[in-house]
């Protein structure tokens, strides 16, 4: 639920999200440093040169990982042996719940940067891709850490984020619905 939930609000592509450490968050859990990703369960450098950034979080979303974020080790979304999830299991589960793919939780996040007015800039800038212009390049937006945050907070997640408990909570969960 987590691991969806920040795919949701982040855009992340899911190898980035199951390459990320406890020590990828900032210590209040307002940014995500993204530096590796997993492919085939191998950890391995980002997509693009572009992949590699910090992605802000709001609050909403921000407290409810200090949480869990404070009861994990190593590779935030792990097995019990503390390897990486496999893409292929997590989605299987995500089509208990819905047949779509990866991209849609980057679809979603971009077309609600969208539709709230997001700088472009910035926008392709969480979300890890390419300037387009030649104004991208001479932008500094991404460098005002005070902007991007108030961007962040303005934006919000764009959906209701349920508190979903500790993450011993939801490994409880998920061993029911085993």
């Amino acid at each position: 639920m987590v691991l969806f939930a920040l795919l949701a609000a982040t855009g992340l592509r899911i190898g980035e999200a199951l390459g990320l450490k406890v020590s990828d968050f900032g210590p209040d859990c307002h940014v995500l440093h993204i530096s590796r990703s997993i492919w085939r369960g191998k950890e391995q450098e980002p997509k693009t040169a572009n992949a590699v950034r910090v992605i802000d979080i709001p609050d909403v979303l921000a407290s409810e990982l200090r949480g869990y974020v404070s009861e994990a080790r190593g590779y935030m979304f792990a097995t019990a042996q503390g390897r990486p999830l496999q893409q292929r299991n997590v989605l299987r589960v995500l089509h208990q719940v819905r047949s779509l793919g990866f991209h849609a939780f980057q679809r979603f996040r971009l077309t609600w940067l969208r539709r709230n007015g997001t700088p472009r800039d910035l926008e392709r800038y969480w979300l890890g891709h390419a300037a387009e212009e030649v104004g991208d390049l001479y932008s500094k937006l991404k460098d005002d850490v005070s902007f991007r945050h108030e961007w962040a907070e303005r934006v919000g997640l764009g959906f209701q984020l349920v508190h979903i408990g500790s993450q011993s909570e939801v490994s409880t969960a998920i061993k029911k619905e085993a």
